[in-house]
């Protein structure tokens, strides 16, 4: 993998929340869920006591304007904003960098 893509990569896994959507839409048997699932998800995901949880206004919003515009720039996700459908893009290279981070942490 080029130096170049690997750190677009390692950008883009960088995000707890775009990991999170990556590892959503991973699990998910079709690849696709809704923008509101992933808000469930998201804030579902978010402990508590974490000072910096973010409403669900606040994380519609950066989902919506970072995140899921970041992953499509990327090529991993598609959002159609007629029906807020998010799919996944399946991405060797994004999944790599996803396996090897994942085995450096277990």
């Amino acid at each position: 993998m080029a130096e170049k893509h690997l750190d677009a990569c390692l950008r883009i896994v960088s995000d707890r929340h775009r990991r999170r959507v990556i590892s959503r839409l991973c699990e998910e048997s079709n690849g696709k869920t809704t923008i509101e699932t992933l808000i469930d998800q998201l804030q579902s995901s978010d402990s508590p006591s974490t000072v910096a949880r973010l409403d669900r206004d606040q994380l519609a919003i950066q989902l919506a304007h970072k995140h899921l515009l970041k992953l499509a720039d990327h090529g991993i996700v598609e959002v159609d904003p007629e029906t807020d459908i998010v799919r996944y893009q399946p991405d060797e290279q994004i999944e790599a960098v996803w396996d090897s981070l994942l085995e450096r942490v277990a």
